[in-house]
């Protein structure tokens, strides 16, 4: 739990208000959804792996927990462009997500919320398809009574490996997965599984942020009473370092609980981890792979920047128009996306299959290291649709 003052180091790079003009964020828009429909059109309606190879894409069946966002692309360029060829490719896939849900694909998992929300429950919210809604609706009730802990008030990494200490874990990935249960609290009147995702968000701040506002990536808790033991990394640069996509879920999934619950706490939180990402960003905007850095020659991660982007445009909906923390992530958001546009998308000299480039997956493991990534595509989609649209309604 944050314990210290935070305050932002470099406040005149915030100071002036940053417009990014609507025509590049149009044309931004359209070379992305035109990319995207080059891809389906071309390989089918396949989909990718978590991240690229040499810049492409290999594909399978729905069986990963990126799978989900990746149909997500398609409702969020049909609500970019309102063309229904990618509605129609959105709507083929929802039936791959019923056949998860019945072989138990990818359902011990902390991650079902990536998997169902921007797939079933987009397609539930956008066209008040009623199958969809049911299949999110199962989804939830098995993630429910698999990996969710009731001693710990915390989302598990993995049901099957809970009865370890490698498994008994939750990770700061689970603030975007906890969003599942709040609106399937919301619309069915459960309250223990809008609780649930309450109590999991105020674990995650209380065990997963530092004293300085930096994050763990995991926290272990002891199997059995699942009490709390330490945190530590699976992606970041170490177990005292601050992975920033990691960091970046909790730029984005503080807001969505806080749009839920309206729990003061979490926005606090919010604002505290922001300032530590802003006093940790490179002078391009383009956050490197760990915070650990902020110059030289390591890998970015333009991801954690796409989602750290829609996360400060979420909480800015919330925070009254003279609010000066809503000026400075205004200005903040601004800048990154524009850095994004402007760095990772485009000519960079190689032909990439992504819709945006300069993705790190997982740098320990040597994974996807400087390539595409699904989510990224996917929260870069997503940052476009929430400037031309201030209106659109969130997926989570």
């Amino acid at each position: 739990m944050v314990t210290q003052k935070i305050t932002l180091n470099n406040p005149e790079r915030f100071e002036a208000p940053h417009e990014i003009p609507r025509e590049k964020i149009e044309k931004a828009a359209k070379a992305a959804t035109d990319k995207l429909k080059a891809m389906a059109e071309a390989h089918g309606y396949g989909f990718p792996r978590t991240s690229s190879k040499d810049y492409k894409y290999n594909r399978l069946e729905n069986d990963n927990w990126e799978c989900g966002m990746y149909t997500g692309c398609f409702w969020l360029a049909y609500e970019l462009t309102g063309d229904k060829f990618f509605r129609e490719v959105a709507e083929s896939q929802l039936a791959s997500y019923k056949r998860r849900i019945d072989e138990k694909i990818g359902m011990d998992d902390h991650d079902v919320g990536f998997v169902f929300t921007p797939s079933c429950v987009a397609a539930y919210k956008i066209t008040g398809n009623e199958t969809a809604k049911a299949y999110a609706l199962e989804a939830v009730d098995y993630y429910f009574g698999t990996s969710y802990s009731h001693k710990g008030k915390f989302i598990i990494r993995s049901h099957r490996s809970r009865g370890n200490t490698g498994g008994c874990r939750t990770m700061m990935d689970s603030l975007m997965n906890a969003p599942l249960l709040f609106w399937s609290g919301k619309v069915t009147g459960n309250e223990e599984y809008f609780k649930a995702a309450h109590d999991h968000t105020l674990t995650t701040v209380k065990y997963l942020l530092r004293d300085d506002a930096s994050t763990f990536h995991h926290y272990m808790f002891e199997p059995g009473p699942e009490t709390p033991v330490r945190g530590l990394t699976l992606q970041g640069n170490s177990d005292d370092s601050c992975w920033s996509r990691g960091h970046s879920w909790g730029i984005y999934g503080l807001p969505i609980a806080y749009s839920y619950t309206g729990d003061e706490v979490l926005r606090e939180a919010h604002r505290n981890i922001t300032l530590f990402m802003l006093n940790h960003l490179p002078e391009d905007m383009i956050p490197y792979w760990d915070y650990d850095f902020v110059d030289g020659d390591e890998p970015r991660d333009s991801s954690a920047g796409a989602i750290s982007v829609c996360g400060l445009n979420e909480m800015c909906k919330m925070l009254p128009d003279d609010s000066a923390d809503k000026a400075l992530y205004t200005s903040a958001a601004n800048q990154m996306l524009e850095a994004i546009i402007d760095n990772c998308t485009g000519d960079i000299g190689v032909d990439y299959e992504g819709l945006i480039c300069h993705v790190t997956h997982a740098k320990p493991q040597k994974q996807g290291i400087d390539e595409c990534a699904v989510y990224g595509d996917y929260f870069y989609l997503e940052a476009l649709l929430r400037y031309l649209n201030p209106e659109w309604k969130k997926y989570w």
